[in-house]
């Protein structure tokens, strides 16, 4: 399938340059999963993380808020005033499409990486069982949230990225945190449907704007993450998957 194009205008040396992007922002509500839609009030959610399973939820909430704050807003700022207009024209959908899954696996990524190493690292799990943790908590989110059909073209390549990085994770260094969000700001780049002339122009800021977010979302994990608790729980589970 070809890329689709949309015509932008900024001003240049004759007055009015034309630029070409292809993108594809549809009525934006409509083309967010339903459960993606509720994520931005789940941001806001106080509760402490107890169990293996608020954590996959931490990461997979906060990965899809991160992905779309970031992307349609980047993609909003590149067409300033004809957002609207290109937001309707349904020509685009399967490159923001396209984009929107590969910008919410990066998240994902990035994300299981740093709870699993904030999780482990102080509290006496080994690093094979930091790196399952890890493993886990990618491999849920991905199962309950790709859920169309671009998104399951894109699984097997995204479980193949994911199982080759997690064998190079050094814990103690992701623990600190930043060094665990690599993946998705140079994915948000290369996947965003922006003309490569003004992603290059773009750069700086946009992988900034994404580091800044993530900067929230670590802290809030910091602060409402029981690790004892979730240590207990993964053994739990690990006990049970052995016996299954």
């Amino acid at each position: 399938m070809g890329k689709s194009y949309y015509v932008l205008m900024r001003p240049g040396a004759c007055g009015i340059r034309i630029c070409t992007v292809f993108l594809k922002v549809p009525r934006i509500i409509a083309s967010v999963p339903s459960r993606w839609r509720q994520y931005f009030a789940i941001r806001f959610d106080r509760s402490d993380i107890q169990t293996v399973d608020s954590l996959v939820e931490f990461v997979q909430t906060r990965a899809a808020y991160v992905a779309q704050t970031s992307l349609y807003g980047y993609l909003k700022t590149r067409m300033g005033t004809r957002f609207r207009q290109i937001f309707e024209d349904d020509a685009f959908l399967p490159s923001i499409n396209h984009a929107k899954w590969r910008t919410y696996a990066a998240c994902l990524s990035d994300l299981a990486v740093f709870a699993a190493a904030t999780t482990g690292i102080e509290n006496g799990l080994g690093d094979r069982e930091i790196t399952n943790l890890a493993r886990y908590c990618f491999a849920t989110a991905v199962r309950q949230t790709f859920d169309d059909a671009e998104a399951g073209k894109l699984r097997e390549e995204i479980d193949a990225r994911f199982d080759k990085r997690i064998r190079s994770v050094v814990w103690q260094d992701a623990a600190a945190g930043e060094k665990a969000f690599t993946v998705s700001p140079i994915e948000l780049i290369d996947s965003a449907p922006i003309a490569e002339e003004f992603k290059r122009l773009d750069k700086e800021i946009v992988t900034n704007s994404i580091r800044f977010r993530w900067r929230d979302v670590r802290e809030q994990l910091r602060k409402k993450i029981d690790r004892e608790a979730i240590c207990a729980d993964w053994r739990s589970i690990q006990r049970q998957l052995v016996v299954t």
